[in-house]
């Protein structure tokens, strides 16, 4: 069976991962808030409601990095997710993975007794322990596996210089 690609962007300016992660950070403040809000304004539970409002939106995927001589490797564990809603971006020192995931009861179905379905964001960056080549990078998403392939930066060779004496 042959898995999806899935669009990698090299990235050579940072400014616009700032922005996410500020975007991320309100969606978590709010939720907290609500959570908060629910407990009815009960103090004392502020790093519960945080870690909730974490446990909500974001998903931290399972992963695997490997290192051969001419390439990093790096996988995902992400069932249930379809190609066209992941987002891989490379930088020459770090990987970042996202993506949106989504999940609907279906009424006609039953009654729900229980979920454990994820729903809200998938955020996974990592930084990388060799320098790669962004714009090589390949990702191929099989059988509910993220498969990223990273070809490393050639290091510059080093010159001889001779000593005078």
């Amino acid at each position: 069976m042959a898995g999806r690609a899935v669009p990698v962007t090299p990235v050579k300016k940072v400014g616009s991962l700032f922005d996410e992660l500020t975007e991320i950070e309100r969606q978590l403040s709010e939720r907290a808030f609500e959570l908060f809000e629910s407990r009815g304004w009960l103090l004392g539970h502020n790093l519960a409601d945080w870690l909730q409002a974490e446990r909500e939106l974001l998903w931290r995927p399972c992963a695997e990095l490997t290192e051969t001589d001419d390439a990093l490797r790096a996988s995902f564990a992400m069932a249930g997710i379809a190609a066209k809603d992941v987002k891989v971006q490379v930088e020459p020192d770090r990987l970042t993975v996202r993506a949106a995931t989504k999940h609907e009861h279906r009424k006609e179905e039953g009654d729900l007794q229980f979920c454990e379905f994820h729903q809200g964001s998938l955020y996974r960056s990592i930084r990388l322990p060799a320098a790669v080549v962004p714009e090589k990078a390949k990702a191929e998403l099989r059988e509910g596996f993220l498969t990223v392939t990273l070809p490393k930066a050639k290091e510059p060779a080093g010159k001889k210089i001779p000593i005078k004496g």
